[in-house]
Parts: C-alpha cells; structure tokens; sequence
C-alpha cells in the first residue's frame, strides 16, 4: 500500500510543476541498516519463509507461509507481480506484517498475480524471499486434500467454491477439459489421480442455472507412492571398532523430509540418521542423511551386516538395504596387572603379572623402555611375546649396572585388540668391583718365572690379567715398563710361566681380576729374577 501512496503524491507533485514524463517502474525501497552485512555491519540473515500458499475467492487472495526459526524476525515483507508479460518480472512490494499470513483484497478476478515473502529481523536486515507461487484469484476454485503439496493416494477429495447459483461442475486432468463429464455441484468430490508418480493437476469449470460458465480453475499436487534409497554405506574400512570408535553411517534417499534409520544386525537397532546438517551430517536438505555413530559399551559383533531403512514425508517405505560392507565390534581384552619387580643382579630383573581372563587371548607383549611412559616411548622395545596364557613371569638379563628400566604388558585378543597394563620401573644393582685374588711367592729356574695365586669366584667374572714391570740393579723398579704379559679367560687357570727372562733384571709381578663390566682388582706385588 506504501508503493500506492508514493505513486499518487509523485503524480500529483509533477502536476503541480507542470512536468511530464513516463515512469517505466518503481525501484523497491531499500532498507538501509547499520546491522546489515552490505553495509559494513554484523547481523544474522533471518529464516527465508516456506511452504508458501495462497487460496483464491472473489476478488481475494489468502497467503500463508511457515518459517522454520522465528527468532528475531520483526515482519514480514510481502511481494506481488502483476503478470502481464512473462517477460518482463517485476515484483512490487504491498504490505508489511508481523503474523505469517496475508490477505490481498486489492486484485481483481481473472488477472494472474505472482507473490513471494520475505522476512526481515529485528535490525532491518531483509532475508531472501520464499519460492514464488502464482495464482488467479476468481469467483470459483477448487482445493484438493486442503491445499496438501503430496499425497501417497491417488484418491483425493477436492473442495470447491463458487458463488451461489453454481449447479453443475465438472474435473479433468487436462486443461482443454476435453472427456469431462458435468455432474451435480457439491463443496467437495472425490478424484482418482491418474496413474504414476509425479505432479498432477486438476481443472474444473462451473455452470450456473442459465447455462453460463466459468473460467477453468486448477490446482495440482505430487503424487508419490513409493520411496527407495539408493545407497547405505559406512565407513569402518574392515578395521576392528571398539567402544567409543565413531562409525559413520549414510543412506541416500534422494528425498528430503523422510525417516532414515541404520541397524547393525544382532547388536545396534534403530540408529537415526539426520539431513540437518548436525551429527555428522554433511549437508543439510540433500537427501543424503548420515551421522557419526559412537559405539557404545556392550556392542559386540563379528562381521556384521548393515542395513539402512527409510520411510518418506507420506509414510512410503523404501526396500531395505544393506551397506557393501561388514562391521566387526569388540571390547578388547581386560588389562592385566604388573606386580613389583624383583632385582636380582647387577644384569637381571625379574617381571611378574597377574594371568589374563579373555576367552579369546592372544598373547602377552612385554615391553622395556629407558625412560618413563611405555606406552608412547620412542625408545621401547618389545622383549618377549608369550602365547601360553598361563606364563605370567619374564626374567629380563643382559642389563646395565645401577640403571632403571621401564616395563608394561600389553595384553592381545584373537582379533588383534590390546589392553596395557599398569608401568613399573625396577634399579639394577650397582656393580661392586671384583674381590681380588693373592698372588703367591714366585719360583724361577736359570730360564723362567713361575707364578701362581688363588681362584676368583665372581660372577661376572671375565679374564685374569698378568702385569709385569722391570727394575735394573741397583735403581728402583721402572713402572715406563709396565705392560701384560697375558690375558686368561678360565677362572679356574691361576698359574702362568714367564719365559726370555734377562738375568740382570729384577721383575715384578701382579694379577688382576676383570668382571664383565671392566672393574678391575689388584694382588699383592712380588718379585723374582732368574736362580743363579
């Protein structure tokens, strides 16, 4: 009504200053608004309105319309293209309103107008505007199911409405009415659709009692009796899930509005799928519904299949189908516990753990780290995996002396699930150097040195060392000269001759005992030289 307005102050204005002209079009007035984001600004697009509808009478068209998030929305712009060329597209704002519905008394019968709407929030920031619809507002016309945009029946009711006097009234689905028959005139009727899926349209036309009648009205809708999905899918790859996994499910129906559900046979029934864009929906409205499916505690199965159900927006229930794939879910084995080392040696640690329970066990996987936090270490190694459920015991050998290590036990199952246990650390002993041996009075002959002494009873014992230095008469022993004579790896060998003696030299000797980590123990010193 405002454009009205300004049209008849405009024309009067020119009248007034004796101008003339012509005025093709009237531009929409734009809303300018400091909130609005092409203006710099930072505000929300409102919802743009659906479902819009429009009912004809005499000289009357009724507009409703749905918005799915009302929030913010301060009106309601309603839009309306007279049309008079198809060529030639031009809607006109007429009103603003706050409720969703519009009543338009300013047409006329027999003429087509086109509307849309659009919403426009609290800040003046206008959405984008609905799906058009065009109508011919007129003294009859018909409705069928209510103004219903599907139906799953090809029965249907159709509701009439014409002005008084109406006695006959006929329906076709073609719109030259071509094989129409007239029958009684009643508010409602009843109409087979004709066969196949997809949009329909009805056409009906009227006679009075004189004979006269009607322009053709109309009205459609889309028939749609079946529904079907066209893929299930889900994305485990084969791996083995377990709880708390996120598997992602899909069906592609290639409709919009209906009820997806995945079953995972034997262990998951009824899980809904979404076409919202949220849960792990990619799009919203594309037909496509999925989610992110977390597994939950108790899920069990082995190569299960799954299998996708849909029902569209009418009720009509797609065949069944299964993904390509299977889907195997497992608990995985229960952790085992680690008790205390023992530290038996310098080199060895002995590890204990409490016997696994699962049916399906695989093995223990025992693994050593250098430094805390087994579980992520770079440095970790695998020291022993056993297969026999009831070897609950390692003896780890071959360590270095006064060092820590770290340990945990991995627990596998037949499917190749593990479960780590509890981490423990144990010290090995720090090495005591080795007891020295005593080194007996020598016995020479004119041509050797016999040397003698006791046995060493280490451990980790490694070799005997036989030192020898010289002293020339009559100054003292020459340590420059100090050097092995020989190296002897049997504990039980404590004796050696030294031969190439020289009888002016006075010799000096002294045994060394050698663990395996290098610490070495010194004898006693004694001399000898050669008998005379």
């Amino acid at each position: 009504m405002r454009r009205k307005t300004q049209l008849i102050v405009l024309m009067i204005a020119l009248a007034a200053f004796g101008l003339s002209g012509c005025f093709d079009t009237l531009t929409q007035p734009e809303r300018d608004n400091d909130l609005d984001p092409a203006s710099g600004g930072a505000s929300e697009t409102p919802d743009r309105p659906e479902s819009l509808r429009a009912t004809v009478s005499d000289r009357l068209v009724s507009l409703t319309w749905t918005v799915g998030d009302t929030t913010g929305i301060g009106e309601y712009v309603v839009y309306r293209w007279k049309v008079e060329d198809e060529d030639e597209e031009e809607f006109e704002e007429i009103d603003t309103v706050t409720a969703m519905a519009y009543d338009d008394e300013d047409v006329l019968n027999g003429t087509v107008y086109e509307y849309s709407v659009a919403s426009v929030n609290r800040m003046g920031l206008e959405g984008v505007k609905s799906p058009s619809v065009r109508v011919v507002p007129n003294i009859f016309g018909i409705a069928i199911n209510q103004g219903a945009d599907k139906t799953a029946s090809r029965s249907v009711t159709i509701a009439t409405s014409a002005a008084a006097g109406t006695e006959l009234m006929q329906f076709s689905e073609n719109a030259d009415m071509s094989g129409a028959s007239w029958v009684p005139y009643s508010t409602s009727g009843s109409w087979l659709l004709s066969a196949g899926d997809g949009a329909k349209t009805v056409y009906a036309r009227f006679r009075d009692a004189s004979d006269s009648e009607s322009s053709i009205v109309m009205d459609s809708i889309t028939l749609d009796t079946w529904a079907v999905i066209d893929s299930v899918t889900e994305d485990s790859g084969g791996a083995v899930l377990a709880p708390g996994d996120v598997l992602h499910l899909t069906i592609d129906a290639g409709e919009t509005g209906g009820e997806a559900t995945v079953e995972i046979d034997g262990v998951v029934t009824l899980v809904e799928l979404y076409d919202d864009g949220t849960a792990g929906d990619s799009a919203a409205d594309d037909g496509v519904y999925e989610r992110d499916y977390v597994i939950v505690p108790g899920a069990e199965a082995v190569e299960a299949a799954v299998m996708g159900y849909f029902a569209d927006e009418l009720g009509n229930e797609a065949e069944p189908m299964a993904a390509p794939g299977t889907v195997t879910i497992l608990e995985g084995p229960e952790a085992v516990t680690m008790l205390a080392p023992i530290v038996f040696s310098e080199r060895r640690i002995g590890l204990s753990w409490t016997r696994s329970l699962e049916l399906d066990f695989g093995a223990y996987l025992l693994y050593r780290s250098y430094v805390p936090g087994v579980d992520a270490s770079t440095e970790r190694e695998l020291i022993a995996e056993i297969t026999t459920v009831g070897t609950t015991s390692f003896s780890d050998t071959g360590l270095e002396p006064d060092s820590t290590y770290y340990y945990a036990v991995y627990t596998s199952d037949d499917y190749g699930q593990t479960a780590m246990s509890n981490e423990v650390s144990a010290t090995t002993l720090a090495n005591e150097p080795p007891a020295p041996v005593e080194l007996y009075a020598p016995w020479s002959d004119t041509t050797s040195v016999s040397l003698s002494w006791s046995r060493s009873d280490e451990e980790d014992f490694l070799e005997y060392e036989v030192i020898v230095w010289e002293q020339e008469l009559p100054g003292p022993p020459d340590h420059d000269t100090e050097r092995v004579l020989s190296r002897i790896q049997d504990p039980g060998e404590t004796f050696y001759t030294h031969t190439s003696v020289d009888e002016a030299i006075v010799y000096w000797y002294q045994v060394a005992v050698v663990d395996s980590f290098g610490a070495r123990a010194l004898s006693d010193s004694v001399s000898a030289s050669l008998a005379p």
